[in-house]
């Protein structure tokens, strides 16, 4: 036998070896799944909290162990956890299915269409040259563009459409690398970056999410106090921009890319001349997204659901005459993983809210904090605001049962509970510990990263952003502008 027929062999059974320990390693991670919820579950039952709702939390413990080692894939473990939920007892089948089949599924999928379709047009290329080398064609350099930008957008735009836009500009810049997925560090980098940074731009302004029109609402209702544009602008525009230039740092630590230079921005302005005017196909992503633009931008006066429409502009894409998409095309991008998971993620949690469970949690963290200092507060709300989507990972919910709970306890130690509040309706915005949220979720349908990618550099960031807030909050409430 030649020498390299004999490597091959030992390279051969060198995978098969590390194939089968994988196989093993998922399988032990499994069985820890059920026992934890075999554990959880025979606990005694907490004072507050009803044995429905222990489960569903015991459950939610589980599946994320699942649903981050992927220890089935995603798309048939997350329909089997709703309905597990039936089946174990804790709602019935139909509430299960009815937070599974919400219009988020459908805002994203529509959303991964327009991506398509942007990048189809041939806009996605012709942006990405003109986003890429606001500060140099380095790779570091690029990633910092991207991000900057995406921030910025998300302050002012929805953050999952500001997610889709921007990394189909990165998409196109990936492929021009050769940047293959899962295996590109670069290719890493952008598609986590991104997604982060649009959920961080999005507590830049009142309108950046629609979490942070809930929390001032919330808090009108549970308080009687008002927080205008302006006064939550002041905090949160800086803090939002700050906080972007540290996740850059943190990602880029985290995956160093694997070239120095990004290719295909060396001449910008030749790059550009070749590819002319605007086409057709351009001018007409244009004039229809702006369309869907301006009717999101406009949802308090029309009041149409973003989700419908998102699908409405889908719709359009595949007009005779439009030809923005294809279905041979699409369906091929439609991740149903990504949906099935969004779906599942939500009809957890809202069975963990509708149960109590939330509120148990919301009062054994924060029930006792009342008698600390103001320091010591905004630490405690703060780490609760990061750290609370690893059980309950839809922000509405932790929004819904919390700043009640700290309008509460604000008044009862006599300061404005603007103070408190605002932490939880920032850390809202902190998605990407565990990224089973709609935003960071746009970019994983290009296979670039795994959850446990985005975990690294998201449980650094998510320290940096408490200190960042409570440093924040503290000031302004020394100025007494809160």
């Amino acid at each position: 036998m030649s020498l390299q027929a004999v490597e091959k062999t030992e390279t051969q059974n060198s995978e098969a070896v590390k194939l089968k320990k994988v196989k093993y390693s998922k399988l032990l991670i499994g069985l820890l799944a059920i026992a934890m919820y075999l554990i959880l579950t025979n606990l005694p039952t907490p004072d507050g909290l009803s044995i429905n709702g222990q489960k569903a939390l015991a459950l939610m413990v589980s599946a994320i162990i699942i649903w981050v080692f992927e220890v089935i894939p995603i798309g048939i473990s997350a329909p089997l956890m709703v309905m597990l939920m039936g089946f174990l007892g804790i709602v019935p089948m139909k509430d299960a299915m009815s937070n599974f089949m919400i219009p988020t599924i459908f805002f994203i999928m529509s959303a991964l269409i327009i991506a398509t379709g942007f990048i189809g047009s041939g806009l996605g290329n012709r942006l990405s040259l003109i986003v890429s080398t606001i500060f140099g064609s380095k790779a570091d350099k690029v990633l910092l563009s991207f991000m900057l930008s995406t921030a910025l957008i998300s302050t002012v735009l929805a953050d999952i459409p500001t997610a889709v836009i921007f990394s189909g500009m990165a998409y196109t810049l990936l492929k021009k690398n050769n940047c293959t997925p899962g295996k590109s560090n670069f290719g890493k980098a952008m598609m986590i970056g991104i997604p982060i940074a649009a959920a961080i731009g999005g507590i830049g302004t009142p309108v950046g999410s629609g979490i942070n029109i809930l929390a001032i609402s919330l808090l009108k209702d549970t308080a009687n106090v008002n927080i205008n544009f302006l006064q939550w602008t002041v905090i949160g525009f800086p803090m939002a921009i700050i906080l972007t230039i540290a996740a850059w740092y943190i990602i880029l630590k985290t995956f160093p890319p694997e070239f120095e230079k990004v290719k295909g921005l060396d001449d910008v302005a030749l790059e550009s001349k070749k590819l002319g005017s605007l086409s057709t196909y351009e001018k007409k992503f244009i004039a229809i997204f702006s369309i869907t633009l301006l009717l999101w931008f406009t949802q308090p006066w029309n009041h149409l659901d973003a989700a419908v429409v998102a699908i409405i502009t889908a719709a359009v894409f595949f007009l005779p005459g439009i030809n923005l998409a294809t279905w041979d095309d699409v369906k091929g991008k439609i991740g149903l993983d990504v949906l099935f998971l969004i779906g599942a993620a939500n009809s957890i949690a809202m069975a963990i809210f509708n149960l109590k469970g939330a509120e148990w949690l919301a009062n054994s963290v924060l029930g006792g904090i009342s008698g600390a200092s103001i320091i010591v507060l905004l630490l405690a709300v703060s780490a609760f605001g990061i750290f609370s989507h690893l059980i309950i990972p839809v922000a509405t919910a932790v929004l819904a049962v919390v700043i009640p709970v700290l309008a509460v306890i604000a008044t009862n130690i006599g300061v404005n509970p603007t103070l408190l509040v605002l932490p939880i309706a920032f850390t809202a915005s902190c998605v990407f510990l565990l990224p089973l949220d709609p935003i960071p979720l746009v970019t994983y349908n290009y296979k670039y990263w795994k959850f446990w990618d985005m975990m690294k550099p998201g449980f650094f960031i998510a320290l940096v952003w408490i200190v960042l807030l409570v440093i924040f909050m503290y000031f302004f409430y020394s100025i007494g502008y809160i």
